[in-house]
């Protein structure tokens, strides 16, 4: 038996959310008891709802203060959870044997709406869906894109403190652009990334497609989409970049910082909080 037939008979089938929160008030995404997380609102909410806690897969485990507006999670469900999100307001009324399934789009919104009524203000799931079987949001995956803000001026904004990093000495933006230049390609990243505990032994290799930094010398945004990232790997290629277009490293550096395979050899990583999850590639499918 396959595994999309193993699905058929065990009546489950895999619910795929939308994500956008604002990770000021979480200690990152996955859950971690006794600290409250996104995984940690979100789990409780759908026991609420579908009358038992799944197993919750996301795209990203995005850090402490770390923002998204494209995160992606999966869930496997069946039996009476499956029927309370596919089941439609008149399907009791229907003659026998008429599907279930009829009208579920339109409970998937209601799911939708049910969870943003619970998760409301700093989590707001954008869709709700049931996605193919065999889809996961995390292994399914083909990229996933990320942005970075700096503000770049004598004195910071209170009202977006913890959506941007404040520098106040002058940045080249050109510099900037060639240290990032640089690092599109497959490359070991092993000097800007966090090695796993668990894992000592993982390769940090990942393709980056793209990075840029653009803006109007006071607002700086920095771009970047890579297949994979490993932990830290944004928020150390900007500390980085920032260290260049301050004068303190060469952009020229960077192909030796990348060569020494050493965080050591590399800038002081930038803080969580200017950074968001913006988009997340699958195979297929257009971005959102």
């Amino acid at each position: 038996m396959n595994e999309h037939e193993a699905a058929e008979s065990s009546g489950q089938r895999t619910v795929r959310l939308d994500l956008a929160y604002r990770g000021t008030g979480f200690r990152g995404f996955a859950a971690n008891e006794g600290v409250r997380t996104v995984a940690g609102e979100l789990s409780p909410a759908l026991e609420r709802i579908l009358g038992e806690a799944p197993v919750l897969t996301a795209a990203g485990r995005t850090d402490a203060g770390v923002h998204a507006t494209a995160q992606v999670v999966s869930f496997r469900i069946g039996g009476d959870g499956l029927r309370r999100i596919t089941r439609s307001r008149n399907s009791d009324s229907r003659p026998e044997g008429q599907s279930d399934n009829v009208g579920g789009p339109e409970r998937l919104e209601r799911l939708t709406s049910s969870l943003n009524r619970l998760l409301n203000p700093e989590i707001a799931v954008t869709a709700a869906s049931l996605a193919e079987d065999g889809f996961d949001a995390r292994h399914s995956a083909t990229a996933r894109a990320y942005e970075y803000r700096v503000r770049n001026t004598a004195h910071p904004d209170p009202r977006c403190a913890d959506l941007e990093w404040h520098v106040a000495a002058p940045l080249d933006i050109g510099e900037m652009n060639a240290a990032a230049g640089h690092l599109v390609g497959e490359h070991d990243f092993t000097s800007f990334c966090r090695r796993p505990k668990n894992r000592p032994d993982a390769s940090l290799v990942r393709t980056v497609s793209a990075a840029r930094w653009s803006g109007d010398g006071a607002e700086l945004l920095f771009e970047i989409e890579a297949n994979a990232f490993c932990h830290q790997m944004v928020r150390a290629i900007v500390g980085q970049c920032v260290a260049v277009g301050r004068g303190d490293r060469a952009a020229g550096d960077v192909p030796a910082v990348l060569a020494a395979r050493s965080r050591d050899s590399a800038a002081a990583i930038a803080p969580p909080h200017g950074l968001t999850l913006v988009a997340v590639r699958y195979p297929g499918e257009l971005s959102r």
